[in-house]
Order: structure tokens, then C-alpha cells, then sequence
């Protein structure tokens, strides 16, 4: 279909901000940005907000935030890893959807503040996702969840981190990861797709964006084709979880996304792929602006229920 007119009033308004390109901005000016843009919407209540610290092997601390929802436990737990294209965002930025989430699902979410890249390079950030994943697992009477009923959640650089913390759970036989759900996921780095040409600019993420956070987050060009950087290159998909993956239409990353879907269900993996028509990149935290927003949030809490209950 065409392009949403939600999506459309959007893009035109931000078009008049007139922004220099993203991919000649300081890193650190970018951050200032996304931070001064910070708009929280109205969040449902829930029974707790806190913030936890899991030091690492070095001594260094991550930052979690874990959401708990009304009702009794042990809840079913899912781990969150925002987007931002490896380089930008935090907890704070993602933290309306993840109370939405939340509510929605019914389960504990855990909301990794994981480190950035270009100063942390790839795999730092999935590293914090396995520490995340193992604290959770021995921490879980006290987080009040079921480790046996766990799943990660991420939005676009943070759904390649869910996915790719699927392989790295596989590979290293454990914690088992139940169900993953990757909105608009960075799953590839191949830029010949036909959702990078019809989408290359004009849609808010573009193409050169997209080659620009890349760079950020490898040191060699070499490591954009490993599977834990991209996923849908794992030599097996086999033993993955089940998956649910939303795309949209008018985004760059709509084709890796839908052939991930593709790979997986190839491999006799359980997925569901909804594909959001008229839509653009990152308007799942936009339930202000977009109408799909809300239809997503409840998608997402109806899989979760349904996988993990």
C-alpha cells in the first residue's frame, strides 16, 4: 500500500527539522540529541520499576531496569535490548514501551542499558546480553520470575542482539532462551536487498545511516558477515526458539527481516511474521504518532502470553 498517512504527517514533520545527516554527526552530538528529543508518553501503572547493577568478569557494572507487573508470581521474564543501531538510546529513551510491554504481556521485563558502540565494539554489547541473561537465571527467586519460561525482545539493533543471544545461548547450551520476538531486526549486513534499494532514503532510516552504524559497531569489515553479528548467517538455525518478527514496509530492513522469517521456518523453527503495511522503521515507540504502535504493543504481549504461559 502507500505510505501511511500517520507515517507521512511524520516524516514531513521531520524533514522541517532539517537535521544535518546522522552519518556526519559526532557521535557525542547525536547522543545529546536523542536526549534532548526525549518525549515520554502516558504508561500504564505497574507494580515496580527497579534498576539493578550486574558487574561483569572485569569489575565494571551493567545497568539493568526490571518491570514488574501487577498480579502474583513467578512471572514469565523477557530480556530487552533497545535499538538505536548499536550506537544510540538507552533504557531511559525505550523505557514508555517498555512499561507498555510490560502491562500488555503480563511478564517481569528486564531492559539492558548494554554498551554502545563506536567506544565498545562488537560483540561488547552481546557479551552484556549473555552477563543479563545469566543473572537472571540466578537471580530469578528474587526477581520473582520463571527462568524456564524466558524470552528476549529487541527493536532493530536490539532485535539483533536478541537474535544473536539466541545462537550464543544455543552455542553455549545455555540458558535456555523459550521465544524471541525482533521488530524491524538488523539481521544482515547485506545492502543489495531490494528494501535497501526501493528504501534507501526518504523514510526516515536510509541506507547510508545504515552503513554508517555498521562501522560503528565492527572493527573489520570481516566480522558484518559472522553470525553473531549477523544472524541469518549461522551456518544451522536449528534449536533456535520460536520467533515472532514484525516488519514494515517502508523500511530498509524490511527484506532481512522477512528472510529471516523465511530461514527459520526452513529450519522447522516455529515463527510468525507480521508485516506492517504503510509503516516505517522505529514506529513501534511512536504510540503517540502511530496507530500501528498500540496494534504492535498488543501483538506482542498476545505472543508472549501465548509462548510463555
Amino acid at each position: 500500500m502507500s505510505l501511511h498517512p500517520q507515517a507521512a504527517q511524520f516524516l514531513a514533520d521531520w524533514n522541517r527539522l532539517d537535521l544535518p545527516p546522522l552519518e556526519t554527526t559526532p557521535v557525542k552530538k547525536l547522543r545529546e540529541m536523542t536526549a534532548a528529543a526525549l518525549q515520554l508518553a502516558a504508561c500504564p501503572s505497574l507494580a515496580d520499576v527497579q534498576d539493578h547493577k550486574i558487574v561483569r568478569d572485569d569489575g565494571s557494572e551493567l545497568l539493568v531496569r526490571a518491570y514488574r507487573p501487577f498480579g502474583d508470581g513467578p512471572y514469565p521474564v523477557c530480556l530487552y535490548f533497545h535499538g538505536g543501531g548499536w550506537v544510540l538510546n538507552s533504557i531511559d529513551t525505550h523505557d514508555d514501551l517498555v512499561r507498555r510491554l510490560t502491562a500488555e504481556s503480563g511478564c517481569v521485563f528486564v531492559s539492558v542499558e548494554y554498551r554502545l558502540s563506536p567506544e565498545h565494539k562488537y560483540p561488547a554489547a552481546l557479551e552484556d546480553g549473555w552477563a543479563t541473561l545469566q543473572w537472571v537465571n540466578a537471580q530469578a527467586e528474587k526477581l520473582q520470575v520463571d527462568p524456564s519460561r524466558l524470552a528476549v525482545v529487541g527493536d532493530s539493533a536490539g532485535a539483533n542482539l536478541a537474535a544473536a543471544l539466541c545462537l550464543l545461548a544455543r552455542d553455549r547450551k545455555g540458558p535456555e532462551i523459550t521465544f524471541q520476538v525482533l521488530a524491524y531486526p538488523v539481521i544482515d549486513s547485506d545492502f543489495t536487498r531490494p528494501s535497501y534499494v526501493e528504501n534507501a532514503e526518504g523514510y526516515f532510516l536510509t541506507l547510508e545511516q545504515m552503513k554508517w552504524f555498521w562501522a560503528q559497531y565492527v572493527s573489520t569489515p570481516e566480522q558484518m558477515t559472522e553470525p553473531y553479528a549477523a544472524p541469518i548467517r549461522a551456518e544451522s538455525l536449528a534449536g533456535l526458539p520460536p520467533a515472532f518478527i514484525i516488519t514494515a514496509e517502508y523500511d530498509p530492513l524490511r527484506d532481512e527481516g522477512e528472510a529471516y522469517a523465511d530461514a527459520l521456518f526452513t529450519a522447522e523453527i516455529p515463527v510468525s511474521l507480521h508485516r506492517y503495511p504503510g509503516m516505517i522503521h522505529a514506529f513501534l515507540r511512536r504510540v503517540d504518532q502511530f496507530d500501528a504502535a498500540t496494534s504492535a504493543i498488543y501483538e506482542i504481549g498476545y505472543s508472549l502470553k501465548k509462548w510463555l504461559s
